[in-house]
C-alpha cells in the first residue's frame, strides 16, 4: 500500500546540523520532504497553518518553553528535540516535559552510531505520525457517517410522528383517547393508532415491536400501512376484517411473515361499537394486559393470544364486553414493567393496578411518571401508555 510523502519540519539555527540531518535522511533513503526553519517564530508560523508528520526542533535553555509552544501547535504528532548542551539532565527533563518524544544531541549526530539511532527514531515517529493521520481520517469519516445517520433518523422520526394520531382525540359517547410514547433510543418500536371508521365504529391498538431502534421503527411503518389498507377495504366494502380484531391480527401476522424481516410484535387491538356501547378486543401476545378502572376498582382485562409474526397458524382469542357508564382503559407496552423497580411479575402487576386506581387520571404522562421508579430518559425499553376513558 503506497502512502503520501510525509513532511518533516526541521528547526535549528546551525546550518551544519541542518545539513547533517539532510545527509542522514538521504543516506537512509527516507522518502520524506524536509522543510527548514532557522528561528522559533518561523517554525511557529509554519505550524500555525500547516501540518507535518514530525518536528525536529532545537531545545535551548535560553528560550523559555519555546519547545512547548511548538509542541502545542504540532500535537498530537511526535516531536524530536535537539539539545544544545550535551548531557545536561535539567535540559533533558525540560524537553520531555515540554512534549519531546525523543532527545538527541547535534554534536553526537556526526557519529555513525548516533546518526543511525536518529534515523531509527525518526522512522518510528514517522510511522506513529502516519497512524495519527489515519486515525484522524477515520474519525472524520465516522463523524460524517454519524451526522448522516442522525439526519436519517431525524427524518425517520418525523415520518413516524406523522403516522401517529393526534395525542388527544374525542370519540362518540364521551370517550376520550390520549397517549404518550417514550422511546429508549431516537426512534420507537412502540406504536399506537386510533381510527374512526364511521359514526358507529372506532378502532384502536397498541403494538410493541420486538427490539427497539430503527429496525423496529421500520416495522411500525409497515404496521400502519397494513391497518390503513384494512381501513380502506372497509370503507369501500371489499373487506370487513377491521371489524373483527382477531381477523386483523391474523392479517398482520401473515404479512409480517411474508416480509421475511424476522421481526414480530405484540399487540392489543380493540373496536368500539358505539351503537351497542361495547368493546370487542383481541390480544396478540401482549403483556401486561390493559387495566380497566371502574367504580368497582381496577382490574386486568382477560384474554390470551400468541405474538404476531412468529407462527404460521397462531391463536388469537377475541372477546366482547359491555362498556360501563364511567370507565378508563389503560394500555401499556411492556417497557413500563422495566420502570416498576424490583419484584416479581405478580408484584409489578399488582403495583400497576394500584397506581392506575390511585391516580384515576386520563393523562398518560402523569400516569407514566407516577409508575416510574427512575427517570424515563434512562428507560432500557420503549414505553407506550394509551388511555381511553369515559369520565
Amino acid at each position: 500500500m503506497s502512502h503520501p510523502i510525509q513532511t518533516v519540519l526541521l528547526y535549528h539555527t546551525d546550518s551544519h546540523v541542518v545539513d547533517r540531518v539532510f545527509a542522514l535522511c538521504e543516506d537512509a533513503n527516507l522518502h520524506v520532504r524536509i522543510l527548514t526553519a532557522f528561528s522559533q517564530s518561523e517554525a511557529r508560523d509554519y505550524l500555525a497553518s500547516n501540518a507535518c508528520a514530525v518536528v525536529v526542533a532545537l531545545c535551548s535553555p535560553l528560550a523559555d518553553r519555546h519547545l512547548a509552544r511548538i509542541f502545542e501547535l504540532h500535537y498530537p504528532c511526535p516531536l524530536i528535540a535537539l539539545l544544545d548542551v550535551d548531557g545536561d539532565a535539567k535540559q533533558m527533563t525540560a524537553a520531555l516535559r515540554q512534549g519531546a518524544s525523543d532527545i538527541f544531541v547535534p554534536d553526537r549526530l556526526m557519529s555513525d552510531e548516533e546518526g543511525a539511532a536518529f534515523i531509527v527514531s525518526l522512522k518510528i515517529y514517522l510511522d506513529k505520525a502516519r497512524l495519527v493521520d489515519e486515525n484522524q481520517q477515520y474519525r472524520e469519516s465516522l463523524e460524517l457517517s454519524l451526522a448522516e445517520l442522525k439526519a436519517d433518523q431525524k427524518a425517520a422520526l418525523q415520518i413516524q410522528q406523522r403516522m401517529l394520531p393526534p395525542p388527544v382525540m374525542k370519540l362518540a359517547t364521551g370517550i376520550r383517547a390520549s397517549y404518550c410514547l417514550t422511546p429508549s433510543l431516537y426512534l420507537s418500536g412502540d406504536f399506537v393508532d386510533l381510527v374512526v371508521l364511521n359514526k358507529r365504529f372506532s378502532m384502536f391498538y397498541l403494538a410493541d415491536v420486538s427490539g427497539h431502534g430503527a429496525s423496529s421503527a421500520l416495522v411500525t411503518v409497515l404496521l400502519k400501512n397494513m391497518t390503513n389498507r384494512l381501513v380502506r377495504n372497509f370503507q369501500r366494502s371489499s373487506s370487513f376484517d377491521i371489524l373483527a380484531p382477531a381477523s386483523t391480527l391474523m392479517r398482520v401476522n401473515q404479512e409480517l411473515l411474508d416480509t421475511g424481516l424476522g421481526k414480530h410484535l405484540t399487540m392489543f387491538i380493540g373496536l368500539f361499537d358505539f351503537e351497542n356501547d361495547t368493546l370487542r378486543y383481541a390480544v396478540g401476545g401482549h403483556h401486561p394486559m390493559p387495566v380497566l378502572l371502574t367504580e368497582q376498582g381496577a382490574s386486568f382485562l382477560e384474554g390470551r393470544g400468541m405474538p404476531v409474526g412468529l407462527f404460521e397458524d397462531p391463536f388469537f382469542e377475541e372477546r366482547e364486553m359491555a362498556l360501563p357508564g364511567h370507565f378508563s382503559l389503560t394500555v401499556f407496552s411492556d417497557g413500563i414493567l422495566e420502570m416498576l423497580g424490583s419484584g416479581s411479575m405478580a408484584e409489578k402487576e399488582a403495583r400497576l393496578c394500584e397506581v392506575v386506581r390511585q391516580q384515576a387520571t386520563t393523562d398518560p404522562v402523569r400516569l407514566r411518571d407516577a409508575l416510574a421508579t427512575r427517570s424515563v430518559t434512562d428507560a432500557p425499553d420503549d414505553i407506550a401508555v394509551m388511555i381511553l376513558a369515559r369520565p
